[in-house]
């Protein structure tokens, strides 16, 4: 069985296009589709390297 392989930029793109459906679908408040995207975006950010979740973020960096 051959292993499908995405990279960040394709991982990207299919999260937004499910953004746009949660958007569409009318049913979610708009405080649930950013939870539903943030995550997934951290967790892109740190297969590229650029999340440490060691590391304080947001307000907590200094």
């Amino acid at each position: 069985m051959a292993e499908q392989a995405w990279t960040a930029a394709e991982l990207r793109a299919e999260l937004a296009r499910y953004h746009q459906e949660l958007v569409a679908a009318g049913n979610h408040r708009p405080s649930t589709i950013a939870t539903y995207i943030q995550h997934p975006e951290r967790f892109i950010a740190y297969l590229e390297g650029e999340y440490d979740p060691r590391k304080p973020q947001g307000r907590n960096a200094r």
